[in-house]
């Protein structure tokens, strides 16, 4: 049988698709999908008490971030510019080991932390759920690379109806977190083998007559190969994880602290950040691999620029969120939840003021990334956790929610300062070596 493979980097014919229909696909694809996760967490607010809303975002706390470890960026790697010979087959087995002992590590923690077992079937259904996205991801990187923006967004769009609708219909039949979660796995699980992994969705020729058994859309097992690519590709992951438990430690606290009630209504507040966050990662995820050629070009004026406008939306949309909570907080909150989580309406527009900040040091995020400074995200990611938790453990016991949110927007603010000036320095030493000129040491 022939080994051979066309390589994932292999370009394609004709003209790239623009910025704008990129970033409209994208952002339609990621608004249907952050609006299925919204109404997910609705629906449950609903149906369920607010101490049941609690567990899973207790699980979401837990799995999310070893989720986005195994994931390790691998979709921005494969698009990164960085030719080699892996093929996408490398990438996707490397992706199914890793989620599979992230998993494994999610019930051990479990354990260790003495879960009871109504708990602990929350957070394995919900590593279970995220472990099918991850799985997913891998093949949106390969649509990536090809320019098929659009096929992205139809997965998204499909996997967020499905999931709303599936959860809606198990919890409410049976009231049970569990197996509400159980129903968004099985339709995320649909749109995996039903589409995503589908030589149709890919413009590949039917093969076989079971299409993951086409070499183009398989897993390829290299040992060799594994670990460059996991070599590669880890400090993104750590990167990830730091990230993630920027959103993960004030739940932690919250739970230990305050309780699972509180942490129920603190999770629907939290959730209002994500209506700006879909803006951001749209137009993040279709800026990121021209950000990434003008890097890697030396045209700095260019990536300078794009970094600019990015950072002004990121503003943008933190400011409006801001107005937005002030002055219509508690009736939105009464709407989409119940009048318990619109007492709280107080702290919406602290909550969106961290957004603005998270928003913007997302954006350097994606800069950093684009120019392959992966190690260093790694230093400034610490530094932001390291320094949540500190404001956490000083805030959260006297001024409980709010004290919460506040060490959010203090950790939000040295990440955003400690990466513009890593980005900035970077940029200048670039733009110096293009022009053959070095400043003095």
């Amino acid at each position: 049988m022939s080994t051979e493979a066309p390589n994932v980097y292999a370009p394609e014919q004709g003209e790239r698709s623009s910025l704008c229909a990129d970033f409209s696909w994208t952002f339609v694809g990621n608004a249907v999908y952050a609006a299925g996760q919204f109404a997910i967490l609705m629906i449950l607010t609903k149906l369920v008490r607010p101490e049941l809303v609690g567990q899973y975002a207790l699980g979401l706390a837990l799995v999310y971030p070893l989720m986005m470890l195994a994931n390790m960026q691998l979709r921005s790697v494969m698009n990164s510019g960085t030719h080699d010979q892996a093929q996408f087959g490398h990438y996707l087995s490397l992706r199914l080991l890793t989620t599979l002992v992230a998993f494994t590590i999610i019930f051990g923690i479990t354990r260790i932390l003495h879960y009871d077992w109504e708990l602990t079937e929350v957070v394995l259904m919900v590593g279970v759920a995220y472990g099918i996205e991850t799985i997913s991801d891998v093949y949106y990187a390969r649509l990536q690379l090809h320019d098929r923006m659009a096929e992205i967004s139809k997965s998204l769009m499909i996997r967020a109806v499905l999931s709303v609708i599936a959860l809606a219909a198990f919890t409410c039949v049976t009231r049970s977190v569990v197996w509400g979660i159980a129903g968004v796995a099985a339709a995320r699980a649909m749109v995996l083998f039903g589409y995503d992994t589908h030589e149709r969705t890919h413009s590949l020729r039917s093969r076989t007559e079971w299409y993951l058994l086409n070499g183009e859309l398989s897993p390829r097992f290299d040992a060799g190969e594994q670990r460059q690519l996991l070599w590669r590709s880890l400090p993104l992951g750590i990167v990830v994880l730091l990230t993630t438990l920027n959103s993960s430690i004030p739940s932690f606290f919250i739970k230990h602290g305050i309780g699972e009630h509180d942490l129920g209504i603190f999770s629907a507040l939290g959730l209002t950040i994500s209506v700006g966050n879909m803006a951001v990662v749209s137009l993040g995820q279709s800026a990121f691999t021209r950000l990434s050629r003008a890097y890697a070009s030396g045209n700095i004026t260019v990536f300078g620029s794009l970094l600019v406008v990015l950072l002004t939306c990121g503003a943008g949309l933190g400011v409006c969120g801001m107005l937005i909570s002030k002055f219509a907080g508690r009736e939105i909150l009464t709407l989409l939840f119940r009048p318990e989580y619109a007492e709280r309406a107080d702290l919406l527009p602290w909550i969106m003021a961290a957004g603005a900040v998270l928003f913007m040091a997302q954006f350097l995020g994606f800069g950093m990334t684009a120019a392959g400074f992966y190690h260093s995200q790694v230093y400034l990611n610490i530094l932001a956790n390291v320094t949540l938790v500190a404001a956490c453990y000083w805030l959260v016991p006297g001024k409980g929610l709010l004290g919460a949110i506040l060490a959010m927007l203090i950790a939000a603010i040295v990440q955003l300062v400690a990466s513009g000036v890593t980005l900035a320095d970077a940029m200048r030493t670039k733009a110096n070596v293009q022009t053959g000129t070095f400043e003095p040491a």
